[in-house]
């Protein structure tokens, strides 16, 4: 009685938690779920997370190959993906670019733009493969599925240390976060992220992966050792279960894929102060 009593907790958590996935729309579907229907759902959710770097793989090698029969039945896949995993808003997305290029003059098209709307696309759906595998992984460890709460700290204005080696993207995080009620610290160097920390305890870190003195993730891992407890968001463009299990065994609480829009950026560092 108390297993089945477990049980049956733990799929109201989840279900809960699957509900906060934005991404995801479920409203008409989850609640009328059986026991059997979540644990197949859920196992639907592992394997889009599973195929997704191939399927994202694949559609960026038809789009450079300006192949774009090649892409729409690329787009035809990744639909079904979403489709089965009740992404729908992306799978019309998805529809909506099959449809556009059965009926453009190859010709004619404006690739870059073509190529700026993929990137956005895939940005996105790559959001919802890493909150999938974040759930999974919160699970595994018998924490609450849900984003960690706002961490209780110092009233008053909030303060972002961000570390990206790329100047644009700092640039485009100031542009942001222009108005909003946080002090942002931003730095191009690791070493001057690690020196800022000697008198600075910032109330949040955005740290990309991918930099040349060390990753994001060794940094992570240097910024704990300073006794800095704050959470992280990792900038990434890579979904693979593994880059995301290393992020979260380095510390990190969240991402943020690039490219991402204003309201992306706001509604991840909201999630923490």
């Amino acid at each position: 009685m108390e297993s089945a009593y477990m049980k049956l907790t733990e799929n109201r958590r989840l279900k809960q938690s699957l509900y906060e996935i934005s991404a995801l729309n479920l409203d008409d579907v989850l609640g009328r779920m059986s026991d059997s229907q979540l644990e197949s759902y859920w196992q639907e959710l592992d394997s889009f997370t599973e195929n997704f770097p191939e399927h994202e793989g694949n559609l960026r090698s038809a789009l450079a190959a300006k192949d774009y029969d090649l892409l729409s039945e690329r787009l035809a896949n990744m639909k079904n993906l979403l489709d089965k995993v009740h992404a729908d808003d992306m799978a019309k997305d998805c529809q909506g670019q099959i449809s556009v290029l059965s009926n453009i003059d190859h010709e004619k098209i404006e690739h870059e733009k073509l190529e700026a709307r993929m990137n956005d696309f895939l940005a996105n759906v790559s959001v919802l493969s890493i909150d999938i595998q974040m759930l999974a992984i919160k699970f595994q460890k018998n924490e609450e599925g849900a984003p960690a709460a706002k961490s209780a700290v110092k009233e008053g204005v909030k303060s972002i240390l961000a570390v990206d080696d790329q100047a644009i993207f700092l640039s485009t995080l100031k542009s942001y976060l222009q108005g909003a009620q946080y002090k942002l610290t931003c730095t191009a160097s690791c070493k001057s992220a690690l020196d800022f920390l000697q008198n600075n305890s910032p109330d949040l870190f955005i740290l990309d992966v991918m930099m040349p003195e060390m990753d994001g993730y060794e940094l992570a891992q240097k910024i704990r050792a300073k006794g800095q407890k704050a959470p992280i968001i990792f900038l990434t463009g890579n979904a693979s279960k593994e880059s995301v299990l290393k992020a979260i065994l380095a510390g990190g609480a969240d991402f943020i894929v690039k490219p991402a829009s204003r309201e992306q950026v706001i509604a991840r560092i909201s999630r923490f102060i």
